[in-house]
């Protein structure tokens, strides 16, 4: 008689039939289900016959090719990496990206100009003297051909006018811009520079003819006045409250040293012959000095009667 325990029959377990689709894993939970599954149906023995594609447990190819992927890109040195991302974009890519890197080249570029341009302008704006500057600092060319002033001293009439010429901007450029000025009088009509001052942009007062020298600069007006110009056309530019009061030094200074009466009058040349000069906008600014005429009945006057009106009401 056999007890139970002796009995051992034989369980034959049958190979399932041939898997013919992809077999993958996509997750843990698959991973349980399948577990559960052959844990609730033991099996000892799994054939599989002619079958290259099935594949069992777990993969991960996909996911580790990307970390490795993306480990050699972090280990590429800057260049490298560059290039590499350059090779895998288009043409239309690649040249919109070398107009926006040329942008930027050309903007920061310009910055640094214009800043160190405005930089070294204040650095280079040293003058011989803070105000007055006289025919050796500009390099004025030698001339011995004018007259000296010698009737109606000293003198009681100033005559402002503008150059109409081009605008400077520090001693360099104004200095420069004053010689040009003398050169074309000297070439042209065989003469020294016109007037006895000029005012220039930067504020300062460069010495013409100077004082006591006949100018050229109104005619049948040049042997009883000062010709003083101010660099610039007038009827677009703002003259400055600086160059008004350099102005105002430089008639102080001439009174002191005896070539301009106390009582001196201020003029613009369209208030003695028929001119726009010395612009509108200079003209109204010339109307806050004390020594301006306001009356303009000096137009069309000789110097003679000039100096008469002048005369008899003193």
């Amino acid at each position: 008689m056999k007890s139970d325990g002796d009995e051992n029959p034989k369980h034959e377990t049958k190979s399932p039939p041939p898997i013919s689709s992809d077999v993958a894993v996509v997750d843990d939970r698959i991973m349980a289900v399948a577990t559960q599954a052959a844990s609730s149906t033991p099996i000892s023995q799994l054939n599989v016959t002619k079958s290259s594609r099935v594949h069992i447990g777990p993969k991960f190819i996909s996911v580790t090719q990307t970390v490795r992927n993306t480990e050699e890109i972090k280990e590429l040195p800057l260049p490298r990496f560059i290039w590499k991302v350059l090779k895998n974009t288009s043409r239309v890519e690649r040249s919109l990206c070398a107009a926006a890197v040329s942008a930027l080249i050309i903007c920061i570029a310009l910055t640094l100009y214009f800043t160190l341009s405005a930089k070294a302008t204040t650095d280079d704006d040293v003058a011989p003297h803070p105000w007055n500057i006289s025919r050796d600092m500009w390099l004025a060319k030698k001339y011995n051909g004018s007259e000296a002033i010698t009737q109606f001293v000293p003198l009681r009439l100033v005559i402002v006018q503008h150059t109409v010429s081009a605008k400077c901007s520090n001693f360099i450029t104004c200095a420069a811009e004053v010689r040009i000025i003398q050169t074309f009088y000297l070439e042209k009509q065989k003469y020294d520079i016109p007037y006895n001052f000029i005012i220039g942009n930067d504020n300062r007062v460069y010495e013409g003819r100077g004082w006591g020298i006949m100018g050229a600069h109104t005619l049948s007006y040049n042997s009883c006045s000062v010709g003083v110009a101010f660099i610039g056309d007038y009827r677009e530019l703002e003259a400055t409250d600086l160059q008004i009061n350099r102005t105002q030094m430089l008639l102080d200074d001439g009174v002191r040293r005896g070539f301009l009466h106390p009582d001196y009058y201020i003029v613009g040349a369209c208030d003695i012959r028929e001119t726009v000069s010395p612009g509108i906008n200079l003209y109204n600014a010339l109307k806050k000095l004390k020594h301006f005429d306001h009356s303009g009945r000096f137009k069309h006057k000789t110097c003679t009667q000039i100096y008469a009106m002048i005369e008899s009401e003193n």
